[in-house]
This record gives C-alpha cells, sequence and structure tokens, in this order.
C-alpha cells in the first residue's frame, strides 16, 4: 500500500473537500482523485461519495481513518528516532586494553568485519590524554567517573605446560602454587592486581621467578613450556591444541569482570553494539 495515498487520504477525510486537499497537498485535484480511486480499489471499498461540492465519508472512511492516522504517527515517530540515533553516531573510537591486550589482533580484525563505517584506535601501554565520547575502556577495574557496562565474567585458571610435572595432577594445592617456580605479569598491571587480591585473600604466597609487562610474551612463554602462570580462560583465547592445560586450585575461586567503560550512556546505540561484538567473540571463541 502506498504510504502517499494513506497521506492523501487522511487529508481529504479531514477537510471532506477535494480542493482544499489537493491545495494543502500541493498536487491538482485530478492527482489526488486518481489516487483515492487507487486506494478505493485496493481495499475493494468506497471510501467517499460526492454531494454537491463537497463529498462525504463512507462507514468504510471512518472505519478507516484512525487505523491510518495511528499508521502515519507511528512512521512519524520512527523517522524522528532515526534522525536523532544519526545525531548520537560516533565515527571513530579509541579502544584503551587495560586488559585482554592477547585479544587485540582477533578483536580489531572481528570489529572491522562487523562495523566498517567506525575507524578503530587501539591502545595498550598509555591512556589517552582526553577522556571523551570517543574513547572506550575495556578494564577489569570498574571505573567511577565513568559508565561500566560488564562485558564478560570468566574464570582464572593455573597455566601449566603439559610437559610440566604439575600437569599430571587433577588439581593443584595452594602449596604448588607456593613452591614452584611462577610467571607473572609486572605489579602495575591490571590482571597482576586481580591476582595479588586474590592469593593475599587466601593467604598464598606465590614463588615469582620473574616477571614481563606484555601479557602476550607472557602467554607465548607459557606455550613453550618455560614455566607456569596464572591464566584469564575467556579473555586470554584458551585453546585445548595449545601446549599447556589450565588447572584449578583446590578451594580457590579466582574470577574477574571485564568492562567496557566510557562516559557514554549504557544504551547508547555504540556502547550497545561494542558490548554486543565483543560478547559475541569471546563467548564463539572459547
Amino acid at each position: 500500500m502506498n504510504l502517499t495515498y494513506l497521506q492523501y487520504f487522511k487529508k481529504v477525510f479531514e477537510t471532506r473537500n477535494i480542493t482544499q486537499a489537493a491545495r494543502a497537498l500541493y498536487i491538482s485535484q485530478p492527482a489526488l482523485s486518481r489516487a483515492i480511486k487507487h486506494l478505493e480499489s485496493e481495499l475493494g471499498v468506497t471510501l467517499f461519495y460526492h454531494t454537491g461540492r463537497n463529498i462525504e465519508a463512507t462507514p468504510y472512511a471512518h472505519t478507516f481513518y484512525p487505523y491510518v492516522t495511528k499508521t502515519l504517527a507511528i512512521l512519524d515517530d520512527g523517522f524522528r528516532a532515526v534522525n536523532a540515533l544519526n545525531q548520537e553516531i560516533i565515527t571513530s573510537i579509541t579502544l584503551c586494553l587495560e586488559v585482554a591486550s592477547v585479544s587485540a589482533p582477533n578483536l580489531m580484525r572481528i570489529f572491522s568485519e562487523k562495523h566498517p563505517d567506525i575507524e578503530l584506535t587501539i591502545i595498550q601501554h598509555q591512556l589517552p590524554e582526553n577522556i571523551n565520547d570517543s574513547v572506550l575502556f575495556i578494564t577489569s577495574d570498574s571505573k567511577p567517573d565513568l559508565v561500566n557496562v560488564p562485558i564478560i565474567r570468566e574464570p582464572i585458571l593455573v597455566a601449566v605446560p603439559k610437559s610440566h610435572p604439575l600437569a599430571q595432577k587433577a588439581v593443584l594445592q595452594a602449596t604448588d602454587i607456593q613452591q614452584t617456580p611462577i610467571i607473572m605479569l609486572s605489579s602495575s598491571n591490571a590482571f597482576r592486581h586481580t591476582i595479588d587480591l586474590a592469593l593475599e585473600a587466601n593467604h598464598i604466597q606465590p614463588k615469582i621467578s620473574s616477571t614481563t609487562d606484555d601479557p602476550a610474551t607472557l602467554r607465548s612463554i607459557i606455550n613453550q613450556g618455560l614455566g607456569i602462570t596464572f591464566f584469564p580462560q575467556i579473555s586470554w583465547s584458551y585453546q585445548a591444541n595449545d601446549n599447556f592445560i589450565l588447572k584449578e586450585i583446590a578451594g580457590v575461586s579466582i574470577e574477574r569482570t571485564i568492562y567496557l567503560s566510557s562516559t557514554l550512556r549504557e544504551d547508547h546505540p555504540l556502547i550497545k553494539t561494542i558490548v554486543t561484538t565483543l560478547r559475541e567473540w569471546f563467548i564463539c571463541h572459547n
């Protein structure tokens, strides 16, 4: 059904005069009459009949009018909503990865595939000087001055090379962590902060052999069988064919929540689409 015909019908119904309606719609009277005839033909009923210079609405027109009015009003609301959304669209963003940096290449690839119109910049080692609407953080520490939207909650386990003696144990004990040299991220790292708090709460003092400030380097070291470490199961993309396995510590549960933090409200279109994209990627690749 032609939307324009509905608009014409509404005006004719309200004026009950073809001349006035045509003038208000800026079309000729013959064109308006033809449009009403097309609409009547499509409905299979007569909507108006002439009484001298004026027209009268039939019972069909009276029944049809409120539906047409409601339909046009809903469409107007839809147009306004789309226009409002268009005003909120951000065409470029800076994504600051405080955590999950190991996933950066894959995240960039999938984000570019799903959102080709958004220019993406990823920062891992320094914070931007100005935090505005186009700056977003992936973090495990909710930021008090920003809106924090949860993306995933993930377990943190111990990564043990398959050739390591601890790989034969079904479950690790706290003493294993205290007696076995372990490689950690540097103390300034957000993930390290999560681990330190969890170990302190469980009265475990790890035997740290070395540290690195780069999660990707740490993952590579473990994959080469050079030590054990704590490993976030989802965001670091553990795969069954990795050269290490993940072990729990008996009686110790370590988890973390990863947030998308920004100045934008939670229901902002950009926030919703990025959270959905990240959540789908993390879930599908684990």
